[in-house]
């Protein structure tokens, strides 16, 4: 009983942040006004997940933790496909939709780093690939306007990658395995996927410069 009242605690916590977090970024983005789409909701049910993952990893309930990261996962995959399938494509979803993902993964490996379920080096990596992002997105976005997010194949291979990976370490902790069957081959599958990350920033910036004026671009 304790611990379903916690867990819905953290539930209500992260539905209060991610409206908070949503309001942040339509009055960013303008877009206070406009109407919340289907593919809106999808995203932002995604950053409701996140705290609830969160807490059952806490609490080594790695199985309910696979299950509910499984469909936190499935919602970034749904969003893109329900915003295409009826045009409700916008600068809103494309800049909540990598916000989304960045911090989920970051909550979750965060966590599978202070239980000793990835090394060090491999964490310490996925935190350095969202560097040259912010800098060069704070850069562009005062030099050339604001950065438009939209997904690139790079960064929907490096989703499927992490998502894939982190699955993985749930499912072999919650049988009681450690370290991780495939440990070795599995972090060096992650650090590639984190990696692959630069090769989207690097088609996001120029995609951008290219959009620029002539002389923003100068």
């Amino acid at each position: 009983m304790k611990s379903s009242l916690q867990l819905v605690t953290w539930t209500l916590a992260g539905l209060a942040l991610t409206c908070v977090i949503v309001w942040g970024v339509r009055r960013g983005r303008g877009a206070r006004s406009d109407r919340l789409r289907v593919a809106d909701w999808l995203t932002i049910a995604r950053f409701v997940l996140i705290a609830p993952t969160v807490w059952l990893l806490v609490h080594d309930e790695f199985g309910a933790a696979a299950i509910c990261y499984f469909v936190l996962g499935w919602t970034d995959v749904v969003d893109g496909m329900v915003a295409r399938a009826r045009r409700e494509t916008s600068a809103f979803g494309m800049f909540l939709d990598p916000l989304g993902d960045i911090l989920s993964t970051s909550a979750v490996f965060t966590v599978f780093v202070f239980d000793g379920l990835i090394p060090r080096w491999l964490y310490a990596l996925m935190l350095l690939r969202y560097l040259p992002l912010a800098v060069a997105s704070l850069i562009l976005s005062r030099t050339t306007g604001p950065v438009d997010f939209r997904s690139t194949l790079p960064g929907k291979i490096v989703g499927v990658v992490q998502g894939a990976g982190a699955l993985w370490i749930m499912i072999w902790a919650a049988r009681g395995v450690r370290p991780v069957p495939g440990d070795g081959p599995l972090f060096a599958f992650l650090a590639v996927g984190f990696v692959s990350i630069v090769v989207s920033q690097t088609v996001i910036g120029y995609r951008h410069v290219r959009r620029a004026p002539p002389r923003a671009r100068g």
